[in-house]
């Protein structure tokens, strides 16, 4: 829409103005500066990507920033969309395509038809997709969680623990974001903000923070699982390196007791039993020697050794 349209739509003051910005260009935020005469911190934020959930107070606008996220690659990946928001027009700003703005557009055409939207409503539908894609990452990451401690239990590796490592960062990144976002709902539900109407919206925002408060709760679960779940390494390496120290003590005791047989017919003693030229003396030795192994064997299964 050209500006001066767009100055005529916002003058008339009938019905809201949406403006979707990608970017933003250089025209879009000639059209932030001149037309809608958004304050140029306000405009410095929004050119300048990956900043924390906030809300600032500009009297006229509001301006918020929030972060939808997706899954990739076992990590949570966030994403910055800008809203501004006025009495009779919103205006978001994202660096590409943002789901976000697609779902709430459909959510749109669906209220659309029923009552009226106004820029409050459409502020509830984007801050609500945005916190609803926390969920789908916490249900992958769970399932991960759950994935590495069966395997934990099978048999540890070096990677199963640096998988849960990059599993704990990731839910750090995630409470790093969604704590701020709790926050900015305690700015957005403050009675004296008149661009958003407590009266109508207020059992929305209220349900957004409950799905916030979950998300936190299950930072938090997951979070313990991940830290269980790597103790639980801990004892399986430990209890596997505790059987490897077991199986070479039975082998070197063995090996010694073979060790001090054989070696006391290397002593130089004229005379010995079974004696030298005895034919049976070397059968008798390793019958005896084979014994001697088979018992020391019993002795260390009944004793759990090995």
């Amino acid at each position: 829409m050209p500006a001066a349209e767009l100055k005529s739509a916002l003058a008339a003051n009938v019905g809201l103005v949406w403006v979707d910005m990608t970017g933003p260009t250089d025209e879009d935020v000639q059209v932030m500066r001149e037309v809608f005469n958004f304050h140029p911190l306000a405009i410095e934020d929004a050119c300048k990507k990956k900043q924390r959930p906030k809300v600032d107070d500009y009297g006229d606008y509001l301006f918020i920033i929030l972060n939808p996220a997706a899954m990739v690659c076992d990590r949570p990946a966030f994403r910055e969309l800008d809203v501004f928001l006025g009495r009779n027009y919103i205006v978001t700003v994202h660096a590409g395509d943002e789901p976000a703005i697609d779902d709430a557009r459909k959510r749109v055409g669906r209220t659309a038809q029923t009552s009226s939207v106004s820029a409050g409503y459409l502020l509830y539908l984007l801050v609500d997709v945005s916190v609803d894609s926390y969920f789908a990452i916490l249900d992958a990451l769970g399932e991960r969680i759950e994935e590495m401690g069966n395997l934990v239990l099978e048999k540890p590796t070096r990677e199963q623990l640096n998988t849960l490592f990059r599993l704990r960062k990731a839910l750090l990144e995630l409470r790093r974001v969604s704590g701020p976002q709790r926050d900015m709902f305690n700015a957005l539900t403050r009675r004296d903000l008149p661009l958003i109407d407590q009266r109508v919206l207020q059992y929305f925002l209220r349900d957004v923070y409950d799905h916030l408060l979950r998300i936190m709760d299950m930072i938090d679960t997951f979070r313990d699982a991940v830290t269980s779940t790597v103790d639980l390494y801990m004892s399986a390496v430990s209890n596997r390196l505790s059987q490897v120290v077991n199986r070479l003590a039975v082998i070197t005791v063995v090996i010694g007791t073979l060790g001090v047989i054989s070696g006391f017919y290397g002593m130089n003693f004229e005379q010995t039993w079974p004696p030298f030229p005895a034919p049976w003396g070397v059968s008798f030795a390793l019958g005896f020697m084979i014994l001697i192994t088979g018992l020391l064997l019993l002795v260390f299964r009944k004793a759990g050794w090995y």
